[in-house]
């Protein structure tokens, strides 16, 4: 089949427009595969979109002990990797040619610039927004590939105890109300009627704003970490949040008739540098099922470690036999890039661009007005793989800022003299040589204030996180560096109104074995500096895994190199010499002509899966 006759094989593409449907088919590619091919591994971020052409793909399923079980296999015109055009999450299963197949492909990036040309293009995907809607709940602040387990909120007899008090005035000035109008009261009193009006209306308002606060107080279980995430509407926010590998304890507290009759509990969460603090989920009402959340995405994080693990090191082993036994080139890999997320966006381009590659900061240049501007302003400077963040704008200018009402304050009273004239018969360059003198000191504190806040650098690189303060000519100087596989959690807050207005606040970070957490005060968009540490962080967890895969690939294949020495001397050892040979056994027979028959097993590359099952159900994505 061709690729428009594959397209029409999936169900939640048959809304779009044709010339939708003609550009996704003219952008698909024909990729053959052979026995054995990985086509999408488990743990992998599914960044494809696959329709079988000709043959058949077997998925199996890797559990935390690194036991792998079949699932189901599919045939053509199946699909899979639905989730690349949803939240692009890890794959939750190995899919692998059982022979030689074909597959009809569409790749991220080619979707990403379809979106482009058609950008109402998803509004003719109902399904996928819908299953778009249900992993991400409509959270704004999901990292790329990140999905929803739960989400919950405080019970409701939590929002009870916060609006309470605009209730309890509420009640008490109604009843007051209720009898002066009986009374007569209300009638020869005028003003209490507007009195009353004025009161029910802030209780109304002060109640909807303590609503809302509560409404905004979400706890999340996702397949990454546990959040708390706390906004007051229009003031503050903070993100508290633990990655899923690094919880250590739970810890349940109940307490008091009503909490025992409603079963409601507090749920503090703590890994290795909480020290008490962690995660405090407040008032759930059922613990259980948030404890049963975070147990299941603790295993399915234990499961694709250990597939991914599996996989790096048979691939290892496979390569090191290839170069040392048979002693071929080994195969050249599929270079992966590493998916980068991107900074939040509307919602058309985040529900299918969230791996999308972001283009590369140019680095400042250290000659040029921008590489000076940079240096002596700017609050991100990257170099390299070294990130620097300084402190907001907002902060030098309210350190700066009595310096710079001083300096209007001098520069308005030289304007009034230079136009009024000398006052009190007095010279203009005494005038002058006096504001100047007044001047200076204002000068020098704007620039001792600007050099203190230039000093003062938060640094990300590759492999640790430095926190440096330090007064000008370096008369004080502190640097506090941690490496970044110590990090348990991270938090973010934008603690005031303004630090909401102008997006800065605060990153804390936890640090095992350290009493006080590092902290990047006042930094620009603090949720996406603390997002580009976690990603540092996921970078160094893959690459320490694959460094333990490959001194682990190391010591087996020694000892699969060492066992072919052994078999090949003893084989030569036990050979008699050629003329010994060739004598007896004068009449050898003649070669195959067909070397391959002898060769066993026999190859199976065009066989099937010896039994099929299919998982779909009618309305349901099939397995990813």
């Amino acid at each position: 089949m061709n690729a428009v006759e594959a397209l029409q094989k999936v169900y939640f593409l048959e809304h779009l427009l044709p010339e939708e449907f003609e550009a996704l088919a003219e952008m698909m590619d024909l990729r053959p595969y052979v026995a054995g091919d990985k086509i999408l591994t488990q743990g992998e971020a599914t960044t494809n979109f696959y329709i079988i052409d000709s043959g058949h793909v077997n998925l199996r399923h890797t559990d935390k002990t690194g036991l792998e079980k079949p699932i189901s296999s599919k045939g053509p015109a199946e699909f899979f990797g639905v989730k690349m055009f949803t939240t692009q999450e890890p794959s939750e299963y190995t899919f692998e040619a059982v022979g030689r197949a074909e597959m009809w492909t569409v790749e991220r990036q080619d979707w990403d610039a379809l979106l482009e040309k058609f950008p109402d293009v998803l509004d003719h995907m109902p399904e996928l927004q819908a299953e778009y809607k249900r992993l991400t709940r409509g959270l704004e602040w999901l990292a790329p590939g990140e999905i929803v387990e739960l989400a919950m909120r405080r019970h409701w007899w939590g929002l009870f105890l916060m609006i309470r008090w605009p209730l309890l005035v509420a009640i008490i000035f109604t009843i007051a109300f209720s009898i002066s109008s009986s009374l007569g009261v209300a009638n020869e009193l005028p003003w209490v009627t507007p009195l009353y009006g004025i009161v029910m209306l802030v209780c109304l308002l002060w109640g909807i704003y303590l609503a809302l606060d509560w409404f905004n107080d979400t706890y999340v279980v996702t397949n990454k970490r546990v959040t708390r995430y706390n906004k007051v509407l229009f003031f503050s926010d903070s993100r508290n949040e633990i990655p899923i590998e690094k919880i250590q304890a739970q810890n349940i507290r109940r307490g008091g008739i009503i909490s025992t009759f409603l079963n409601i509990s507090d749920l503090r969460i703590t890994s290795a540098a909480s020290e008490g603090l962690g995660v405090e989920f407040q008032q759930l009402g059922d613990v259980k099922r948030m404890q049963r959340a975070i147990a299941i995405q603790q295993t399915r994080l234990a499961e694709r470690k250990s597939a991914a693990e599996r996989e790096r090191v048979r691939a290892l082993i496979a390569n090191e036999i290839r170069h040392y036994v048979l002693e071929h080139p080994a195969a050249p890999e599929k270079a992966k890039a590493a998916p980068v997320p991107l900074a939040p966006r509307p919602f058309y381009a985040r529900f299918t661009t969230l791996w999308k590659p972001k283009p590369k900061a140019p680095a400042a240049s250290k000659s040029g007005w921008g590489g000076l501007w940079k240096s002596l302003y700017g609050t991100e400077m990257r170099e390299g793989k070294t990130v620097t963040w300084r402190k907001h704008h907002y902060v030098l200018l309210r350190q700066i800022f009595w310096g710079l009402v001083v300096m209007v304050i001098l520069i308005a009273l030289g304007s009034f003299v230079t136009i009024g004239g000398m006052p009190f018969q007095l010279t203009a360059n005494g005038v002058y040589a006096a504001l100047g003198i007044i001047m200076l000191p204002a000068l020098l504190f704007i620039a001792w204030e600007w050099a203190d806040w230039r000093n003062d650098l938060y640094k990300l690189t590759e492999t640790e996180i430095i926190d440096i303060e330090s007064l000008p000519f370096g008369l004080r100087y502190r640097e506090n560096r941690a490496e970044l596989p110590k990090i348990q959690d991270i938090k973010t807050t934008r603690p005031r109104f303004v630090n909401t207005l102008l997006n800065f606040g605060n990153v804390e970070v936890r640090v095992a074995g350290n009493a006080e957490p590092f902290t990047f005060h006042s930094v620009g968009r603090p949720h996406l500096v603390a997002d580009e540490i976690s990603e540092r962080i996921e970078i160094l967890k893959v690459r320490a895994a694959e460094r333990a895969a490959r001194e682990q690939t190391r010591q087996i294949v020694d000892a699969i190199v060492a066992y072919h020495r052994l078999a090949v001397t003893e084989r030569y050892q036990n050979v008699p010499p050629p003329s010994t040979a060739a004598s007896l056994q004068p009449n050898l027979p003649a070669p195959s002509e067909n070397p391959a028959s002898s060769l066993t097993p026999a190859d199976n590359s065009d066989g099937v899966a010896p039994s099929r099952q299919t998982t779909e159900r009618d309305g349901e994505f099939p397995p990813e």
